[in-house]
């Protein structure tokens, strides 16, 4: 009795350490709130988001990441990359050089999102991963998003 308790510990115990690997450095299930990033993301989709483009520092202009907030740093937020180190971001008469190390983020939605022309620049490090599929609602699946 003691065995296969213990053998079923053991195992449990393995699948959980491979989750925890794969869901911390390949990919992870996003949930969505906020809209922000409409029309392209609603409230309530559900992303793939991929891990291992943060580590090898694959994130590009165009870009939709998940990063934690700047300014509350137990909530993520999700953004469009509009700019990375080095380049140039404008809106009106007001511009923004993007420093080393950093990304400018916008939401799609203009009119209603928090983003990078409040708090600034966001640190490469803040990025969690980037959105690489929507997966549900079923009927808006898309790979490129």
């Amino acid at each position: 009795m003691f065995k296969k308790a213990g053998c079923f510990v053991f195992t449990s115990f393995k699948y959980f350490c491979v989750a925890h690997c794969v869901t911390e450095h390949v990919a992870d299930i996003f949930l969505c709130s906020g809209d922000s990033m409409e029309p392209s993301i609603h409230s309530g989709d559900l992303v793939i988001i991929q891990r291992f483009s943060k580590m090898n520092n694959n994130v590009d202009k165009g870009d939709i990441i998940i990063a934690k907030s700047p300014e509350e740093y137990n909530r993520f937020i999700m953004k469009r990359v509009k700019a990375v180190d080095g380049q140039m971001v404008r809106r009106g008469i007001n511009y923004q050089v993007v420093p080393r190390g950093s990304v400018w983020l916008e939401g799609d939605n203009h009119t209603n999102s928090t983003d990078s022309w409040d708090f600034g620049p966001v640190p490469k490090g803040l990025i969690y991963g980037r959105v690489v599929c929507r997966i549900w609602p079923i009927s808006h699946f898309s790979m490129n998003i």
